[in-house]
């Protein structure tokens, strides 16, 4: 029986190919999509799994003390049903892992790390500019499972300038020869290479390239001496298998306070009446999160985060896209299968059972769904690229096509064909040989279920096309939104040896005298960190009984004039004014928001209190520091000649690339050989929304493929109604109706049918727009052009959907039509 169910289930496939071809074709793409996204989530999942006593490794966490609003973070789109994340402090004091070590002896072992650093690494004349080096404990490797291709794991790292480098270090620094015992230079000091670990694996976040001792760091004994009055290491510990995680948490919770009473007792000294309150009603509380947990996360502070949303964003869209694509399925199994309710009630009559008929046309939705899914599997390789890129990934084939994968996509089949294929089947399967053998309607089938079916399609697509055009709108704002500064013909090259004393200086004077010698730089200017990367420090400060982040970089006399920041009031930093300099003095430049909150404590070339006895000198027009989802924050910049971490060159315009070489050639020189590590201002900036881009993009090919999905369905739904009803449409062409009129009478429907999905998708894409643009300090209005330009897409896609088969039928001879029937 099954043999004979297989063959009619091919003979249907090969009798109908243009459609069947049709929810093949979606199908198809919404199983690729589902598959690609599934192995996303595996690999996500895997981060850090891999470890050997994963379940027994812990973050330590507390609550953030500096957390001056005390809000949690919530999903963008703000939905009760997203838990909120509370903002956590995950960086402590050296000295906090020590103490905590000897107070718990629950605790098997404890690790410090430091935040992945940059820098030159170098071996003789050959310099490598790294941007993953850590500093860690000697029990490093054996604290995690990272395999060495040399050394011992207890041993690597037992002396205080022992070195552990990776692969990929190890053929940039040394080629092919054995660097065990040779001397490496990093940071101002010299290490011993005393082992090679295999290059970091793409699922962990101890993705550093050269591995270090936190002692070695010059500044560690002065960190030990303050205690907890400075934080700059994670720690992590791992449980003894013994020990209980509640008694644990139990024990840190009631340390906390204590661990951390001085520093609390000096906020209290200065905090303001809401945040005493808040303190005495929310002490400080230290927790410990799983390590496995550690990856999802809305903050950006451990290393190779991925936000929960941008999951939820894609889980969801691979969901819609699957539910469309199933959704059209069923809609053409019924156009399809209406065609053969004759045979549904031939074989009810020769004794067919219900069951027998409903597993005959489910065993052909199964045939057509695992078929997609073999096509879904050649269509996932090749949409592989676009999708690493939209995701930011190194995804592989055989990350795709693991066991665990396939199985996913086996499921998916599973869920798609019961879903798409009991329906139909159920549907014809108990519909009476009577009605069906003796039935001559013009329409064989009710088309209310069907036309439910596409409406919801179309409400589905146009909500995702309003989605897209949204993004895409905020994203050209926000890029394009005057910032108050000039960004353009800016070029950064980084110090990359900043922390050697003197090298600053040394390579600032030399670029104010290449000034001079090259037509192609206007001006040169310098600052502690890098503008447009985050790199600024931020400091507490209370004005007025309120605490806020004061934003603060160091910079040179050029600074503002190179980046055409303006001056409001006062003056800039000059070499004119000895002062500037003092250090007694303390003088500042202030943005105008941290004017207009210091109010009436604002005076010129006074010291004020209220920003630790800093003396105001002038105030510059407010500019976008932070990213536009950031209001402009109050911030202040001092004069720092001693400590340059990055240069800027204003550069003439035209032929940027001619100039950039001419730099690179002479960079070796005015910096001693260091690489050329350079940016665009400009394209720093934009670079602070890629993530949003990249998921606008993913979006924008969901769009895409949702809308094809609904025309593909459409054109086919339109197909069979064409033919369903060529003897309607032979009839009134010899009454005299026109070709427009026909048109019209096969369409109005449909037409009908994408205005009713318009008006839905509206309000639920307008409610849902709303909460996400609600991110931004600075968004677009969400307004009629946007659903305008929606509409007139969906209404375009179902016209040209449906407009071949209905003219097709309109122009046919009435005598062939009327013959057909």
């Amino acid at each position: 029986m099954l043999q004979n169910y297989l063959k009619v289930a091919l003979r249907g496939l090969r009798r109908d190919p243009v459609y069947s071809a049709i929810p093949l074709t979606g199908l198809s793409v919404a199983l690729a999509f589902g598959l690609l996204t599934y192995a996303f989530i595996r690999h996500e999942y895997a981060f850090d799994r891999f470890h050997a006593d994963a379940d027994r490794i812990y973050r330590l966490e507390s609550t953030d003390l500096f957390d001056f609003e005390g809000k949690p973070k919530r999903h963008p789109l703000n939905l009760s049903f997203f838990p909120a994340e509370e903002h956590r402090s995950l960086i402590f004091p050296v000295v906090f892992g020590l103490e905590i070590k000897a107070q718990m002896p629950e605790f098997q072992a404890i690790i410090r790390l430091s935040g992945l650093r940059e820098s030159i690494v170098k071996y003789g004349t050959n310099a490598v500019y790294e941007k993953a080096v850590l500093h860690t404990d000697a029990n490093y490797f054996t604290f995690f499972s990272l395999p060495l291709t040399i050394g011992r794991p207890e041993q690597v790292l037992a002396g205080l300038h022992h070195a552990v480098i990776s692969e990929r270090l190890r053929q940039k620094l040394f080629a092919h020869a054995n660097p065990i015992g040779k001397t490496i230079h990093y940071d101002g000091q010299l290490y011993t290479v005393s082992g090679v670990m295999q290059n970091p694996p793409s699922n962990t976040a101890l993705s550093a390239e050269l591995v270090v001792r936190l002692e070695s760091d010059a500044s560690y004994a002065g960190q030990l001496e303050r205690r907890y009055t400075t934080s700059n290491v994670y720690t992590l510990g791992k449980l003894s298998p013994t020990a209980s995680v509640s008694q644990v948490s139990a024990r840190l919770a009631r340390s906390g306070p204590l661990l951390f009473k001085e520093l609390i007792d000096n906020l209290l000294k200065q905090a303001s009446p809401e945040q005493k309150s808040r303190l005495a009603h929310h002490p400080l509380l230290l927790t410990m999160r799983p390590l496995q947990d550690t990856h999802f996360s809305f903050y950006e502070r451990w290393n190779r985060t991925v936000s929960p949303t941008n999951v939820y964003l894609l889980v969801s869209i691979s969901v819609l896209i699957l539910f469309v694509a199933g959704l059209n399925y069923i809609i053409i199994a019924l156009s399809k299968l209406a065609g053969r309710l004759q045979e549904v009630g031939v074989r009810k009559v020769v004794g067919a059972a219900p069951r027998q008929l409903a597993g005959q046309l489910w065993l052909e939705t199964v045939l057509t769904v695992t078929l997609a899914a073999v096509i879904s599997l050649v269509l996932a390789l090749l949409l592989l690229p676009t999708f690493n890129g939209l995701t930011d990934r190194t995804l592989t084939v055989w990350d795709v096509w693991q066991t665990g994968n396939l199985l996913g996509l086996l499921s998916m089949v599973l869920a798609v064909s019961l879903i798409a294929g009991v329906y139909p089947a159920l549907l014809f399967a108990r519909f009476r040989p009577t009605l069906l053998l003796g039935q001559n309607r013009t329409y064989k089938i009710n088309p209310l279920v069907i036309q439910g079916m596409m409406g919801t399609q179309f409400v589905l697509s146009l909500v995702l096309v309003m989605a897209a055009l949204t993004m895409h709108r905020q994203l050209n704002f926000v890029q394009e939104k005057e910032l108050g500064l000039t960004k353009e013909l800016v070029l950064k090259i980084k110090n990359l040896e900043r922390l050697e004393k003197g090298s600053g200086p040394r390579i600032y004077e030399r670029l104010l005298r290449y000034q001079t010698t090259n037509p192609d730089v206007l001006l040169v200017a310098s600052s502690a960190g890098g503008f447009g990367e985050d790199a600024f420090n931020r400091n507490g400060t209370t004005i007025n009984g309120q605490k806020y982040w004061a934003l603060q970089q160091g910079v040179d006399y050029n600074f503002f004039h190179l980046l055409g920041i303006k001056l409001k009031q006062g003056r800039l930093f000059s070499p004119e004014f000895r002062s500037d300099t003092a250090k007694s003095v303390k003088a500042v430049v202030i943005n105008e928001t941290l004017a207009k909150l210091l109010g009436e404590e604002l005076v010129f070339n006074k010291p004020v209190e209220t920003l630790n006895g800093r003396t105001i000198i002038g105030i510059v027009n407010d500019h976008n520091i932070e990213p536009l989802t950031k209001a402009i924050q109050p911030a202040y910049y001092k004069l720092e000649l001693g400590f340059q971490g990055v240069f800027y060159l204003k550069l003439t315009p035209g032929n940027l690339s001619a100039k950039v070489e001419r730099i690179a050639r002479d960079w070796a020189k005015l910096s001693d050989g260091q690489p050329f590590e350079y940016s665009f201002l400009d394209q720093d900036l934009a670079a602070r929304y890629q993530e949003y881009r990249r998921w606008m993009m993913l979006t924008q090919l969901a769009t895409g493929m949702a809308l094809l999905i609904a025309a593909l369905g459409l054109f086919g739904l339109a197909g069979i109604q064409a033919v369903n009803r060529v003897r309607e449409v032979g009839i009134r062409k010899v009454m005299g109706a026109t070709v427009g009129q026909l048109w019209l009478l096969l369409n109005r429907r449909t037409l009908a049918l994408v205005a009713v999905a318009f008006a839905l998708a509206i309000p639920l894409s307008g409610w849902l727009l709303n909460r996400w643009l609600d991110g931004f300090a600075y968004r677009i209005p969400l307004n009629w052009p946007i659903f305008a330009l929606a509409g007139g897409l969906g209404f375009f896609v179902a016209l040209a959907a449906v407009s071949y088969h209905s003219v097709r039928t309109a122009l046919m001879n009435p005598v062939k039509s009327l013959r057909s029937e």
